[in-house]
């Protein structure tokens, strides 16, 4: 693989990190603002025999979370295996701290929900814009991923 290859991966790679965020953030407002309008639509009785359901949705979020960092966490760089193999891992493995870390989003979005405070939208807005900038993929970082 050549430079010109090499830095057109990794451009893909920072483009795939940069829409990551925006598109995981509208599916979970999608289902959460879904599910939020059917909770707080219904009955009392009806709430109270949804409390048990979100509470398991709670529980399996950090379980989830855990899931998606001990496997980033596996992904691991070999110097003997092919370049193109190991900037798929390095896409794999941005992929899956970009899932993790846009689950700090959702319990920003439950609590738009149960309030309708304009306060938990900004601070979407907020780690919408920290997040990507933070954490974005480079030349520089691929290396350093590579020979850690």
């Amino acid at each position: 693989m050549n430079n010109a290859d090499f830095y057109q991966h990794i451009q893909r790679i920072r483009r795939l990190h940069w829409l990551h965020y925006p598109v995981q953030t509208l599916i979970m407002a999608a289902v959460v603002l879904g599910l939020g309008s059917q909770l707080l639509g219904s009955a009392i009785s009806e709430r109270a025999a949804a409390w048990p359901g979100l509470l398991l949705l709670g529980a399996m979020v950090p379980v989830v979370g855990l899931l998606l960092y001990s496997v980033s966490r596996r992904l691991r760089p070999n110097l003997r295996r092919l370049a193109e193999d190991n900037l798929r891992i390095y896409k794999s493995r941005i992929f899956l701290r970009n899932s993790l870390l846009c689950l700090l989003i959702l319990p920003l979005l439950v609590s738009y929900v149960l309030t309708h405070g304009t306060l938990e939208i900004g601070c979407c807005v907020i780690l919408l814009l920290v997040l990507p900038s933070l954490t974005a993929p480079s030349a520089k970082a691929y290396q350093r991923w590579l020979l850690s």
